[in-house]
Parts: C-alpha cells; structure tokens; sequence
C-alpha cells in the first residue's frame, strides 16, 4: 500500500455568528490518497490527473466568501474539510483523508476528516496549536 500526498493553498473569507465577524484566512490542505502501486509506474496514483481534480475544488474556494458556497453556510474547519471530501471523493479512488489547516504557515489549527469509520459515524479531529 502506498500513501500519496497532495498539498494545495487557498485564501479565503467568512465568518461564524455569533462567534465571529467577517475575516480571512490562509488555508493549507492535504489530500491523503491510498493505492496499490501500478506493476509497470509504481504509482498509486497518476498525480497529473490528481492534480486536476485537486484545482477544480481549489477554484471552487480560492478568494472567496465560504458562506456563500452551497454546503459551507456554516464554514467551521470541520464542515471545509468534509466539503473537500466531498467534492474530491466523486473523482478521486483511494481518498483516505483530507487535512485542513489555518493560519501562519498553516500551522495555527487544522481538522482532519477521513470520511466514515465502519460503524458509519463521521470521524472528524480537530488539531490545535500545531505549531508548538
């Protein structure tokens, strides 16, 4: 098994009521994919075409207001990244996880979202300070 990792940045704004006002983050995520390695490339995945689902969601949210997204009215860390989940897992065999971070250098907060456990329950983390 081979785990793939693909990165991609995004600046956007929005805002929580009534825990927050309108503000603006720079956003870092990681899309985790798994795979078996092709006998002849040894990839899991051709990242060329990875890359290409990976910027149609990036364009998606990439300066913008997240509230206005359909599905992202409430644009907690949590709900981005089971979002980008669901926008990539459609086009993307062997998704294991996505990995949002906010912040300096991405390194603020984040969440990780890998889909469903097999008892069909969310699996959602909340990752703070990780800088140190």
């Amino acid at each position: 098994m081979i785990e793939t990792l693909k990165e991609f940045t995004f600046e956007a704004a929005h805002q929580l009521p009534p825990f927050s006002g309108l503000h603006g983050h720079s956003f870092l995520v990681q899309v985790f994919l798994r795979g078996e390695p092709d006998p002849v490339y040894g990839w899991s995945h051709n990242l060329y075409e990875v890359e290409k689902v990976v910027e149609k969601v990036r364009l998606k949210v990439d300066h913008t207001y997240l509230n206005d997204i359909e599905g992202l009215e409430h644009p907690s860390l949590e709900n981005v990244a089971r979002w980008i989940w669901g926008q990539l897992s459609t086009e993307l065999d062997g998704l294991d996880r996505v990995v949002v971070r906010r912040g300096p250098d991405g390194l603020a907060e984040g969440c990780t979202y890998s889909g469903h456990s097999e008892d069909g329950k969310l699996v959602t983390e909340r990752i703070h300070n990780l800088g140190g």
